[in-house]
């Protein structure tokens, strides 16, 4: 990829996120410098899980989760470098924060947009998603496996709360053999299309009583 298809990628990619803040009441994104910015701090106003002490048995509840994601040199060839600021205790996030877009099952053999890793590091904060088969923070997976404390996720929203276009909802994802899913927002791919229990619903199509027609047979509730 030249220097210039990856500045119009890189613009491409910005905009996304610009439109995933404005269609959210949970992010809100701080751009690095650079134009277009390599570099982002997403802040999720949201619920999740934290230690509150060494050991990692006692767990309490957090209300703001900062993440950096950046765009290394070779992006978009290589994934995003994504790094949790503020601490978290979850499975698939190591103690220093790093995370592996593959150890919470997004693949980059084609690469997906910055908007989609951001529905799945939501997913991740509020412990919608959560890979016990693959984790880093074993203190975590041991936790998680006998814990009755919480019901999981511990937050039920969904990223997007704005004004929702067609496609918004609509996560496109082929599943791997290992489990793992490859995501992807682009209308035009030939997967499997998931829809979410909080898609909204689309308003029904008002119903008319044909006219005095002989060959017309109307068939409702009325």
């Amino acid at each position: 990829m030249s220097l210039e298809q990856r500045r119009i990628r890189l613009r491409d990619e910005w905009k996304r996120l610009q439109t995933l803040e404005q269609a959210s009441s949970i992010l809100s994104i701080k751009p690095g410098s650079g134009d277009p910015p390599e570099r982002f701090t997403l802040i999720f106003h949201g619920k999740g899980l934290l230690s509150t002490n060494a050991s990692q048995t006692e767990v309490k509840l957090i209300e703001t989760h900062r993440v950096e994601l950046r765009l290394p040199y070779a992006y978009p060839d290589v994934p995003p470098d994504v790094r949790w600021l503020t601490p978290i205790f979850h499975p698939n996030v190591s103690f220093s924060g790093f995370i592996r877009l593959h150890d919470v099952g997004v693949l980059w053999e084609d690469p997906v947009s910055l908007d989609a890793i951001c529905e799945r590091l939501w997913d991740v904060a509020r412990l919608a998603y959560m890979n016990l088969d693959n984790a880093t923070n074993y203190q975590a997976k041991g936790w998680f496996e006998t814990q009755k404390q919480w019901e999981v996720p511990v937050d039920r929203r969904v990223l997007r709360s704005g004004p929702v276009t067609p496609q918004q909802n609509i996560v496109s994802y082929r599943r791997q053999q290992d489990g793992r899913i490859e995501l992807s927002t682009d209308p035009q791919r030939e997967d499997v299309f998931y829809i979410g229990e909080d898609t909204p619903t689309p308003p029904p199509t008002p119903r008319r009583r044909p006219d005095d027609d002989e060959d017309i047979f109307y068939i409702g509730d009325e």
